[in-house]
């Protein structure tokens, strides 16, 4: 229940869904968590539960694609904390355009879709890593996707920002290393979530997608966020001390089939 005693984590993403289960995880093993969202209401309610399970957490709210909200944001939460030791980029957001071949893709979408899930977790590990440097260092962990690694037909646009998280947490992992910052990717495939639901329902049969989707799965199930969020305070805690640079599928086998 100690394995991340005394650190201070950032977890965007973090009012619903994976975000808000490793928001909780880290704070169950003993980290003081920022939890970042953008609904005021859902992200009080996710500190509100940590603190009624004894654990410590504080709100933040903003935009993870706004240069100008990641810097105050960073700022506060290192400020408050007394220093950040463990990045999650969770926020995502996919299929704004329902489920469309690349030549029907809205650009506005697109550049959307890239702004938050590629252009945020940048502008937020910039902001954070001064942060860790002439320290002890610090763990960076990037919810990524099976879509990074496979093609979902129909889902260019967040399949292809979830590739180019993949290779900024190379970077990070390669880049800052010798000042012992690692950075890793969790790659989940199909997690029983709200942006789960918002998938089904931008295809045009929901019932047909999710049986299709279950049938990529050989575990025969779709995942669960506590599953996930266990695997994140692994990869984010001294137990993985040696992994770096890691992309880690927690997909049921989706990614090998």
């Amino acid at each position: 229940m100690d394995r991340l005693a005394d650190r201070h984590a950032v977890v965007t993403g973090a009012s619903s869904g994976i975000g808000e289960g490793i928001a909780r995880a880290f704070a169950r093993e003993g980290a003081e968590v920022t939890v970042w969202g953008r609904d005021e209401e859902r992200t009080n309610a996710v500190c509100e539960a940590i603190a009624a399970d004894g654990g410590t957490a504080r709100p933040a709210l903003g935009d993870v694609s706004d240069p100008d909200q990641v810097e105050r944001i960073v700022a506060e939460a290192a400020k408050a904390m007394g220093g950040i030791d463990a990045v999650v980029n969770c926020a995502g957001i996919g299929e704004l355009d329902g489920w469309v071949p690349v030549h029907e893709h809205s650009l506005d979408a697109w550049q959307r879709t890239l702004a938050v899930n590629v252009t945020g977790p940048f502008l937020i590990s910039k902001a954070a890593i001064p942060h860790m440097l002439g320290g002890d260092g610090g763990a960076f962990l990037h919810i990524s996707s099976v879509c990074s690694i496979t093609v979902w037909a129909g889902d260019s646009a967040y399949s292809v920002s979830k590739a180019g998280l993949n290779m900024l947490s190379d970077h990070i992992a390669v880049e800052y290393g010798e000042q012992g910052i690692r950075s890793n990717t969790l790659c989940p495939g199909e997690i029983l979530t709200p942006m789960h639901e918002t998938a089904a329902a931008a295809s045009p049969d929901a019932r047909e997608w999710e049986q299709d989707v279950l049938s990529k799965h050989p575990i025969g199930r779709f995942g669960e966020v506590e599953e996930v969020a266990e695997a994140a305070v692994f990869l984010c805690s001294n137990e993985s001390g040696f992994m770096t640079g890691a992309n880690v599928p927690i997909d049921g086998a989706y990614s090998r089939v």
